[in-house]
């Protein structure tokens, strides 16, 4: 799945009040990917001033309309440490963004300690569990005991589960073992410039 806006960069800009142009930049860039390549998934980190710009969900809303049958591929994300700022305006980013069409993730999940009463409240697709308690799941025990324990709970209420930071095959057979929907990762593959999904049967290039 292709990521825009990856967690180190968004962490450094939250709370820092930056260009509107900025904040919309990564949604007209996932879209433009979205439309040029038609079996394409994408995944969209957003900010906590994204979630309250009028601005920013006009501009997504106008994009989804004008380009039907993309808004499916498309999952946005959120980070745990903002969902818990405000659990109820939370709520109402999600059931906006499912009224749009697309998936909705919690990314990071684990480093703000959401309940999962509280993960059920608000009613995301995915949860991404923070890698911090997978880059050392071959070596700890206690992240061992604390991720198999986030798949099952997720898996129970029917949510589906990425972990970040799969560094080995020893722990992707691990997390595989245990139910784990999607690998993320050095594993699976860093960050690039490339777009090999351009090269797929039924791809165009957007001209500029």
């Amino acid at each position: 799945m292709f990521s825009v806006f990856e967690d180190e960069v968004l962490r450094s800009i939250e709370g820092v009040l930056v260009p509107a142009g900025l904040e919309r930049a990564p949604v007209e860039l996932v879209l433009e990917q979205l439309v040029a390549a038609p079996s394409l998934r994408a995944s969209l980190n957003v900010s906590a001033a994204s979630t309250i710009d009028p601005d920013w969900w006009s501009a997504l809303a106008a994009m989804l309309r004008a380009n039907s049958g993309i808004a499916e591929r498309l999952m946005v994300e959120i980070t745990e440490t903002t969902s818990i700022q405000d659990i109820d305006e939370t709520r109402g980013f999600v059931a906006r963004v499912k009224d749009l069409g697309c998936r909705i993730a919690i990314d990071d999940f684990g480093a703000g300690y959401t309940s999962f009463r509280n993960l059920r409240r608000l009613g995301v697709d995915v949860v991404k569990i923070d890698g911090a308690f997978v880059q050392n799941l071959t070596r700890s025990e206690d992240d061992r005991a604390f991720v198999h324990t986030l798949i099952d709970l997720a898996r129970r209420l029917g949510l589906q589960t990425v972990a970040e930071w799969v560094q080995d095959e020893q722990a992707a057979s691990i997390l595989a073992g245990w139910g784990c929907d999607y690998l993320q990762g050095a594993l699976v593959g860093l960050a690039t410039t490339d777009r090999p999904w351009l090269e797929a049967p039924g791809a165009t290039v957007a001209s500029a």
